[in-house]
């Protein structure tokens, strides 16, 4: 016989690793600032000070948000959640394409990149900003 899962137990462990992973992600942009800012490089630092800020703010409206509607009862993820979510995977990705399409194409002329890995770089930071933007459009829009 399988036992049950208790809702509330996964949805605490959910953010607890949600905590930990924004943790971890705001320590290496902040990290990547900082090192920036050591060779001289103020665009390194200014990312990496923009990117480890988002996520921040991004990390503390789910966690306050989550422990809100834990608090009240209510599950993590129901099911507009989960499609919202899908929505804004799903744009950020078709969008991301596009993106990915401009920066092959500008790159030889118009935006210099140290190296590949800049632009793989650039590139994936963009998608984190839109994934949040379009998270935002979705979450704010009537599905």
């Amino acid at each position: 016989m399988k036992a049950k899962t208790n809702p509330a137990r996964k949805d605490k462990v959910k953010m607890i690793f949600l905590l930990i992973l924004s943790f971890l992600v705001i320590a290496t942009g902040s990290l990547w600032a900082f090192t920036s800012i050591r060779k001289g490089d103020i665009g390194g630092a200014i990312s990496g000070g923009i990117i480890a800020l988002i996520i921040l703010i991004f990390a503390l409206f789910v966690f306050i948000r989550g422990s809100k509607d834990m608090k009240q009862g209510h599950p993590l993820e129901d099911e507009r959640s989960k499609r919202v979510m899908e929505k804004a995977m799903s744009m950020a990705f078709i969008v991301t394409l596009y993106l990915l399409l401009g920066i092959g194409w500008l790159s030889e002329d118009i935006i210099k990149f140290r190296d590949v890995s800049q632009a793989t770089g650039a590139a994936i930071g963009g998608m984190a900003i839109l994934f949040a933007i379009f998270w935002l459009y979705f979450n704010k829009k009537e599905i």
